[in-house]
């Protein structure tokens, strides 16, 4: 199993963190499902939903997060210079 830091290494952050949060959603999801009955379980997250905030506001929030983080984060620009002969046969078989 690959650890976490060479899996970060090869990993945009933006995507770490979104598998992060699904694994710990999929623990969440099981521990709820392996404590109760099941049906017990989503009787009461369906029970929770109307207190939950609108689903526009919950997309608003995440689109602007993203936005704000990829404005932080910037791109990368391609070098202006040539490339050196070992970058250049990297792809070669």
């Amino acid at each position: 199993m690959p650890s976490i830091q060479r899996l970060r290494e090869r990993l945009p952050l933006i995507v770490f963190f979104f598998l992060l949060i699904m694994l710990v959603m999929l623990v969440g999801v099981a521990c709820a499902c392996l404590s109760d009955h099941p049906m017990q379980a989503l009787e009461r997250a369906l029970s929770a939903i109307p207190t939950l905030p609108a689903l526009v506001v919950v997309w608003t929030f995440a689109a602007a997060s993203l936005l704000t983080v990829s404005a932080l984060v910037g791109s990368r620009r391609p070098a202006v210079e040539r490339a050196s002969p070992a970058l250049l046969q990297r792809f070669l078989f």
